[in-house]
């Protein structure tokens, strides 16, 4: 990977994250419920592998520690604070849980997790979008993660 492409890919990090004194701060919601931080240089990675692995293994915990419990798929958003002025922590998206898909198959192929976990989060997605509101077959960009129920975008 070149350098033009390694600066694009901090680029674009740097806007998802914020950045402190040449450093990106990254804060995880691990499983275990507490806020963690992890600075990261962008020198710190030593080869295309490493960065390919720090990428991966992120994207993959948005939708493995992220999920909402009952549907297990992708929130609509992750507010690190607790604090959601909309009351939407329960929200779930259509699209982002379509990545968040191909983010397990990936955790599972590069053995980020272990391929039984992998299969029963898979099961439960799809037995969760089996009850799930649909409209001439297609579900809904939202829905309400506990019900399955559609979250219009407005009255």
């Amino acid at each position: 990977m070149n350098k033009s492409v390694i600066s694009i890919i901090f680029l674009l990090l740097s806007i998802v994250f914020p950045a402190k004194a040449g450093n990106f701060l990254i804060s995880v919601r691990s499983h275990l419920t507490k806020n963690e931080s992890v600075a990261i240089r962008p020198d710190s990675f030593s080869n295309d592998s490493t960065l390919l692995d720090y990428i991966q293994k992120v994207s993959l915990n948005y939708m493995w520690d992220g999920a909402e419990p009952t549907s297990g798929m992708a929130r609509e958003r992750i507010h690190l604070d607790d604090i959601y002025p909309d009351n939407d922590q329960d929200v779930v998206t259509i699209g982002g849980s379509g990545f968040g898909i191909a983010g397990l198959l990936t955790g599972i192929n590069r053995g980020f997790i272990d391929k039984k976990q992998g299969l029963k989060r898979l099961e439960k997605i799809v037995n969760y979008l089996s009850k799930a509101d649909r409209f001439h077959g297609m579900w809904p960009h939202w829905l309400y993660g506990p019900t399955g129920k559609v979250k219009p975008f407005g009255e």
